[in-house]
């Protein structure tokens, strides 16, 4: 049999539709047309609303995300800049006191050196005297074993007048050499007590000296590990700053996102309730008997399944993720799954369970969606959902029929391969398909 292309095939349902509408005045399951295009302009608006509430908690959620690490890291760069205060403080005190120990180690050297420099004129002058007076006692000595009467002693007393003037002389020749030996020895351990002090004080000098090298040193280390210090604490100041500035930007982001997110809800609200009014309007047409009801009585068998409802694809039929709770395999974090998964290959066909009205939208988590209203089936207001398809076969706002080709599988939006995701609605919440008969 000759396949008709898709936009052929949505132009004759539509057309076919349209007949209908204008024959009997109702379209789809019985509603009136109406009631129809305003339920379906709600579904649009109510379906935009849910996308961009999708959109917006994503959005949301990876503000709150980097929210929370930005104050991680606001909150380790001030753990990190406390400490670095208190490093800086060590290192500046440690600082003060290398720098006043090598100041005095200076003080104490330059006393020193002055020290050594006067004793060094000292030892220089006791030096010359004590030579000095060597060399006039050698003198004296060589004088008188050379034969020099005028200056022996022995010549100096037998010159002498008279016995008491020879005493005399002899007296003052002893006096006089007692003298010079006397100054001699004075000059001499005056010389070796310089001499003495001297070096102690070369010593002390030297030493001196080398605590000044270390005390040098450790004022330089000090110093370099004080600028070290202030580095690391200006750094850290720098990412604190930074982290902060970053956690009011998204907090700004936050709010902003929030705000949109708050009037998202009252417009998913809106839609609801128009919605729930045109159902109960709807509801109440069918109870009076003005507008006919579709029954699941009217199920048939095919390659879908035999209930009214049928599955999305062909059998066999695989869950892969059921309805309920479960540790989402994106996100893997624990949460509700409004639909069933089924196993399904990329880019495999999916139908339509059942006739209705399409509605294509996306979002980030359902990635490419679709819905599909099927009116009212035994008093109850159906909606179908499919996710994650990686492209669609029907015009949006197109009525289809049960087994046609609305979509293709895919992995968009969060998903981590290939597959179906089916959603039920039922007077606007979510159930089980399992649950549906024939499944």
């Amino acid at each position: 049999m000759k396949k008709l292309s898709l936009s052929k095939a949505g132009s004759l349902v539509m057309a076919a539709a349209a007949t209908l509408s204008l024959s009997l005045g109702l379209v789809g399951h019985g509603l009136p047309v109406a009631h129809a295009d305003e339920r379906d302009d709600a579904q649009s608006q109510l379906n935009s609303a849910n996308q961009k509430e999708a959109q917006l908690r994503s959005s949301l959620e990876g503000v709150d995300a980097k929210l929370g690490q930005a104050y991680l890291d606001a909150q380790n760069a001030n753990t990190q800049l406390a400490a670095a205060k208190t490093e800086l403080a060590k290192a500046q005190q440690i600082q003060a006191q290398a720098l006043q120990t090598q100041q005095q180690v200076n003080t104490q050297l330059a006393s020193a050196q002055a020290q050594q420099e006067q004793l060094n004129k000292q030892a220089t002058n006791s030096s010359k005297e004590a030579n000095a007076s060597k060399a006039a006692v050698a003198s004296l000595v060589v004088s008188t074993y050379q034969g020099d009467n005028s200056l022996t002693t022995l010549s100096y007393v037998l010159q002498s007048d008279s016995v008491s003037q020879m005493t005399e002389r002899s007296n003052v020749t002893q006096v006089a050499s007692s003298v010079q030996e006397s100054i001699l020895a004075d000059a001499e351990a005056q010389r070796a007590k310089d001499a003495n002090r001297k070096a102690r004080q070369d010593a002390v000098a030297k030493r001196i000296s080398n605590l000044k090298v270390q005390a040098d040193k450790a004022a330089q280390e000090a110093t370099d590990a004080a600028n070290q210090a202030a580095a690391k604490r200006n750094e850290v100041s720098a990412r604190a700053s930074a982290a902060s500035a970053a956690a009011s930007n998204l907090e700004t982001q936050k709010a902003g996102l929030q705000a949109q997110l708050d009037q998202v809800s009252k417009d998913q609200a809106a839609a609801q309730a128009k919605i729930a009014k045109i159902d109960a309007a709807n509801a109440q047409a069918v109870a009076s008997g003005s507008m006919t009801n579709a029954s699941s009585s009217s199920a048939r068998s095919d390659s879908l399944g035999s209930g009214y409802i049928g599955h999305p694809i062909p059998a066999p039929w695989v869950v892969t993720s059921p309805f309920g709770y479960r540790i989402h395999p994106v996100t893997g974090t624990a949460q509700g799954h409004a639909g069933t998964d089924f196993a399904a290959d990329c880019n495999q066909p999916q139908y339509a369970p059942a006739a209705g009205v399409a509605t294509y939208w996306y979002s980030v988590s359902c990635g490419i969606g679709l819905d599909i209203n099927l009116g009212y089936i035994d008093g109850h207001s159906y909606n179908i959902t499919l996710c994650h398809m990686s492209g669609r076969a029907v015009g949006d706002g197109a009525s289809v029929s049960r087994g046609q080709v609305v979509g293709y599988t895919g992995a968009t939006g969060y998903a981590t391969g290939c597959h179906v995701h089916f959603e039920v609605t039922r007077d606007g919440v979510n159930i089980d398909p399992m649950s549906l008969p024939g499944f």
